[in-house]
């Protein structure tokens, strides 16, 4: 899924569900946020306050695996149980499976996101509801380099078969029919939109259940659908019809907002020696804003360990260890 459904729909479903907006708009933000928080900053380097943020997404897929074998299971491609894996074999044509599967709000992906709600940390929920989402956007897909998800193509055996990389972006565009060849033939049209009201209804199911609100999931739903529309329609128009559910007190996404908020810069000149001359060369460093800790960026930035922390005790990590795996 991209920014239409992270963003926008994510705050869509958490200012319905009875999230006060503020903490909706966090929510968004910080789902939205998983993905673009792909840069490690090392702030106020060799004092006593040093700190070095996570990534959450990487965009380079030609890096060794052991650069992302963490970052998209945790964050976007959580396998399902055994269980789950196993008895979605039968929709491949070759009949295989794999331990690291996608599945579709599959057991791990919900208590991950069950226990960032009951944190009530509005920044965890945001980076689990990502994940959750993304089960269904991604299903039938494994999170690093395998064979698993090879499609056919000159220019698709060109590029790495990490995630749905071969795919592109068609698994993440809202107003989308494809098709997913590996698939049997009975499965292998793919409607995301039928995918992505999916998730709106588990992921509201899962909002009110912690709120103790109202379900008013039929509406939300066909609000959501008419707001995307028809298929290969705008995407202007379906931002629009966002905005316009979200409705009063909306705030635009800026992705640099958060960091800017508590990190600042300063410019050194260091000595260098290079060709027979000594020139300074000028060095960026970062450094804290007041208050940092109470800021957006590093308290997203703490979600995020925790989530990374959980998700590798309690999932991913287990599964390395019967693959007899030890590429972190």
């Amino acid at each position: 899924m991209d920014m239409e459904f992270h963003y926008y729909i994510t705050y869509i479903i958490a200012r319905r569900a009875g999230f006060k907006p503020e903490d909706a708009w966090i929510i968004a933000y910080s789902s939205q946020y998983t993905d673009d928080n792909d840069t490690i900053y090392n702030i106020h380097k060799g004092h006593p306050d040093e700190y070095s943020n996570y990534i959450s997404q990487t965009m380079d897929i030609f890096n060794p695996q052991k650069e992302y074998i963490r970052i998209y299971p945790v964050f976007h491609f959580m396998p399902g149980t055994l269980t789950e894996i196993t008895g979605n074999t039968a929709h491949r044509r070759d009949g295989k499976f794999h331990i690291m599967n996608t599945i579709p709000d599959n057991l791990n992906s919900k208590q991950l996101l069950q226990a960032a709600l009951y944190s009530h940390d509005p920044y965890s929920i945001g980076i689990a509801t990502h994940m959750y989402a993304d089960t269904f956007a991604h299903q039938n897909f494994v999170g690093f380099n395998e064979g698993f998800n090879e499609m056919k193509g000159i220019i698709e055996n060109l590029i790495p078969n990490i995630g749905h990389a071969d795919a592109k972006h068609k698994p993440d565009a809202p107003d989308l029919i494809w098709e997913d060849e590996r698939l049997i033939p009975s499965r292998s049209k793919i409607d995301n939109k039928k995918r992505f009201l999916e998730a709106v209804r588990c992921i509201y199911d899962k909002y009110i259940n912690y709120l103790n609100t109202p379900d008013n999931s039929i509406d939300l739903i066909a609000l959501i659908d008419g707001a995307i529309g028809a298929y290969g329609g705008s995407k202007e128009d379906r931002i629009d019809q966002y905005k316009a559910l979200i409705g009063n007190g909306f705030i635009e996404y800026d992705k640099k907002q958060w960091f800017e908020e508590a990190i600042d810069f300063v410019n050194e000149e260091i000595p260098y020696s290079g060709g027979g001359y000594n020139v300074p060369v000028s060095q960026t460093e970062w450094i804290w804003k007041e208050n940092y800790k109470e800021t957006n960026w590093y308290r997203f930035q703490e979600a995020v360990k925790t989530h990374q922390w959980l998700a590798m005790d309690t999932v991913i990590g287990p599964i390395f260890e019967k693959m007899e795996f030890n590429g972190i």
